[in-house]
């Protein structure tokens, strides 16, 4: 009787919050395995690269804020979906465009 329980349980799928999350988890975990395979590689750490550990992050802030609206759930309706989200992916980028030469510069010897 146990096994047929278990196969009439129905199956839960992640919620979209859930899933974008998760591909923000699966970016900072790429992002940790190329810092960890360079520091074993070349025996020291990058530096000047929060910029970039911060940018998945906030991406996923402004992705969330226009989940929720479009879900329902955003409070303040569509004015503060687009300044939260415009602010989210504006620092993004910003901070993409500060950390990037930063880190090119020290793969030059």
């Amino acid at each position: 009787m146990d096994e047929q329980e278990k196969e009439q349980q129905p199956i839960k799928y992640a919620t979209p919050m859930q899933r974008l999350w998760a591909w923000v988890g699966v970016v900072y975990m790429v992002i940790l395995v190329l810092l960890t395979t360079y520091a074993l590689a070349f025996g020291a750490y990058l530096r000047g690269i929060g910029g970039l550990m911060l940018a998945p992050a906030l991406c996923g802030l402004g992705s969330s804020a226009i989940l929720r609206y479009r879900q329902g759930m955003g409070r303040g309706g569509l004015p503060a979906c687009v300044v939260v989200s415009a602010a989210a992916f504006l620092l993004a980028v910003w901070n993409l465009i500060r950390s990037i030469p930063a880190l090119l510069g020290q793969f030059v010897r």
